[in-house]
């Protein structure tokens, strides 16, 4: 049990989707990998990320890396909304599974994260 609570002010997150049709969000969410993201820092809303089939959390889509294969396709996403990274401590996000986001207002957005999340995260719109 926690007995000592921490409250963080987050101010101005910006809105990264383009509406809401066909929104869908992962159940439970998704752990993101504090090791992979830099600590003490905020993970923006609508970065995209996939799950590490070895380690169970998610970790930031790499653009310049071969990230993008059939595995990580299945279950990469966009956060929800902005997070706090603090060492040791693995967060939990809102993830997007299928919507309408603006590109230019995300982070970490490839040609390959585009074609992995084809059909159910729509940039083009």
């Amino acid at each position: 049990m926690n007995l000592q609570p921490r409250t963080e002010q987050i101010v101005g997150q910006k809105e990264f989707l383009r509406n809401t049709q066909g929104m869908e969000v992962k159940t439970a969410g998704a752990t993101l990998d504090a090791a992979e993201f830099p600590d003490g820092e905020f993970v923006k809303a609508g970065t995209a990320v996939f799950l590490d089939e070895d380690s169970g959390l998610f970790k930031p889509w790499d653009t310049d890396a071969d990230t993008g294969t059939s595995a990580d396709a299945k279950s990469a996403g966009l956060t929800m909304h902005d997070v706090k990274v603090r060492s040791g401590q693995n967060p939990i996000v809102g993830l997007l599974a299928a919507g309408h986001p603006v590109e230019s207002r995300c982070t970490n957005v490839n040609s390959k994260f585009k074609e992995a999340t084809k059909g159910r995260i729509v940039f083009d719109i």
